[in-house]
């Protein structure tokens, strides 16, 4: 694809680098897991997901996202079968949205599971967004309200940061000051602008 892949683990500050990257306007975010939840709720897949799940996570049609994440954070044999399930659809989409493009922007496709999925290939290049351990801890407690069980098992289930950063093109260390971290954003852009 013509088009770069932004990742990292949870809490590492890829989408403060995503949403760095999108106040230039010749930059398109396409965030896959926004679509995974666009495909979730259209129902599309209501009796396949809930199938896996063991249980109804839509209420009135409504997916339940919290719940969601509970279960497959929890279960990566569940977590593995949704992805198996939703993927095909979410890189579809993602492939349109890069066609549609053409040149006209740079793309930044951002998914915390580039690597995971051994999705790398599909992209000109990988960005991997990352930071010191304890950084990364402070942030999901602070940000996401998780308790350490909940953060553990997030990171258990992703691959980790350095191993991320060795198959990277591009690597952003987050842990800084925002005004810092703008500036690494803005020499990431000159360095997409040239590999484009």
């Amino acid at each position: 694809m013509k088009a770069f892949g932004l990742t990292g683990n949870i809490g590492c500050g890829k989408s403060t680098v995503a949403t760095f990257l999108s106040k230039y306007p010749d930059v398109m975010i396409i965030n896959c897991d926004q679509i995974a939840k666009e495909i979730i709720s259209s129902g599309l897949y209501e009796e396949e997901i809930n199938s896996i799940l063991s249980t109804d996570i839509f209420t009135n049609g409504n997916a339940d996202f919290k719940e969601i994440a509970k279960i497959i954070f929890s279960d990566s044999k569940k977590k593995k079968l949704l992805e198996e399930l939703l993927h095909p659809s979410v890189w579809d989409t993602v492939e349109k949205k890069v066609i549609a493009n053409g040149d006209q922007k740079i793309c930044v496709v951002e998914s915390a599971i580039i690597y995971e999925t051994k999705s790398e290939n599909k992209f000109i290049a990988v960005i991997v967004a990352t930071c010191n351990p304890k950084e990364q801890l402070r942030r999901v407690r602070e940000n996401r309200n998780m308790n350490n069980v909940q953060i553990h098992a997030r990171i258990a289930q992703q691959l980790p940061s350095r191993k991320k950063e060795r198959r990277a093109h591009f690597v952003i260390h987050t842990d800084c000051s925002l005004d810092k971290l703008k500036d690494r954003a803005r020499n990431l852009y000159h360095n997409l602008k040239q590999q484009k």
